[in-house]
C-alpha cells in the first residue's frame, strides 16, 4: 500500500488515484487523508489557492468512494 501511495513526480494525480483505487488499504489511508486535508477548520483563512485545493480533494474523494 504504501508504494501504491507514493505518487511519482510525473504522474497525473487522477491516473495516480486510479492505482490507489485498485488497492482497498491504500484507498482507505488516501480517502482518510484527504478528508483531513480537506476539513476548512485547519485553515486560518481561505484564499482562492486553497479553494482550488479543496476542490480538487473533493472531486477526490468522488473518484474514490466514500
Amino acid at each position: 500500500a504504501v508504494q501504491v501511495l507514493t505518487k511519482e513526480k510525473y504522474t497525473p494525480y487522477f491516473e495516480y488515484l486510479s492505482r490507489v483505487k485498485e488497492n482497498s488499504l491504500a484507498r482507505t489511508v488516501k480517502l482518510a487523508d484527504l478528508k483531513h486535508n480537506s476539513d476548512r477548520s485547519r485553515l486560518a483563512r481561505i484564499t482562492d489557492k486553497d479553494l482550488k485545493r479543496l476542490e480538487k480533494y473533493r472531486k477526490a474523494i468522488q473518484f474514490l468512494g466514500k
